[in-house]
């Protein structure tokens, strides 16, 4: 059981700024992770999240075929099967 509550943009009460994003992540291919859920209890740092991870993950400069060979390298270093 989680001791943090995980929020749902349907329940009652909740956040109009994380319903809204909440519904957002839905519409992801990743879906809504028990992660984003906590971050809604706090939507001011849920929204600060979101900023940062689209930054890291789609607006930096290397490209999608150097992000692979960066995933290669980390999975033959850690030893882990791709």
């Amino acid at each position: 059981m989680a001791r943090v509550p995980l929020i749902n943009a349907t329940d009652p009460g909740v956040d109009p700024t994380a319903a809204a994003i909440l519904t957002a992540a839905a519409e992801q291919p990743s879906g809504v992770l028990n992660v984003h859920r906590a971050l809604a209890n706090h939507p001011q740092i849920m929204e600060r999240f979101f900023g940062l991870a689209e930054v890291a993950y789609f607006d930096n400069s290397i490209g999608p075929a150097r992000s692979e060979l960066a995933y290669l390298t980390a999975a033959m270093q850690n030893d882990c099967h791709y």
